[in-house]
């Protein structure tokens, strides 16, 4: 079992995800890193190992529930505890309710919110079988009560992701698990980029 703590971060390959594991790595913990870009995600790793922390590389699709599942199940035999998790990934489209196709809708679903339940739920297993408790950590948004009008199946899993905080937090909390959700404002992260207004500025 590693001795040092252990952060599983999603969405670790770019923007607040490979900055939240740069952080966790100059704090002392190990990572697990899951992204869908290999290429990037390597780079994080190389950034967590000069800070010295071990690295677990799990490349995949979070629309996979068996390679999320997969992603924690060899977090816990790589390094025998999970400390923290950090549900940052999220899809989505610029579209409105009048133009969104069911297939983008069901895709942003199951990415941003389905796969984020289902990693507390495998996460919270390890830290109770464990007994120390952990941390997880629902990277939200604003726009879950600040809605622009476009964007409604990731507006949905943002407030979808708040209330299931909530939730998370009553159930684990006695095992001492904390549960809560952290809602950024405007980032400037290359998945924000494609945010603009009528006359082209970025919002």
């Amino acid at each position: 079992m590693s001795e040092r703590p252990v952060a599983f971060v999603t969405g670790a390959s770019r923007g607040i995800g490979a900055a939240t594991a740069r952080e966790f790595a100059a704090r002392g913990y190990d990572l697990t890193l899951v992204a869908r870009s290999a290429g990037a995600l390597e780079e994080v790793a190389a950034q967590v190992t000069q800070a010295g922390g071990d690295a677990l590389v799990q490349c995949g699709d979070l629309f996979d529930l068996e390679f999320a599942e997969s992603a924690v199940r060899e977090t816990a035999t790589r390094f025998g505890r999970l400390d923290v998790l950090v549900n940052n990934a999220a899809w989505r489209e610029l579209v409105t309710m009048r133009t969104i196709s069911l297939e983008s809708w069901e895709r942003t679903i199951r990415i941003s919110l389905t796969a984020p339940a289902f990693l507390a739920k495998w996460a919270a297993e390890v830290m109770e079988r464990r007994g120390q408790g952990g941390v997880i950590i629902n990277i939200s948004s604003v726009v879950s009560e600040r809605a622009p009008g476009f964007s409604p199946a990731y507006i949905a899993c943002k407030g979808g992701l708040d209330s299931l905080t909530y939730d998370l937090a009553a159930l684990y909390g006695p095992a001492g698990i904390r549960v809560l959700s952290i809602n950024p404002g405007a980032i400037d992260t290359e998945m924000a980029g494609d945010y603009a207004s009528g006359d082209g500025e970025d919002l």
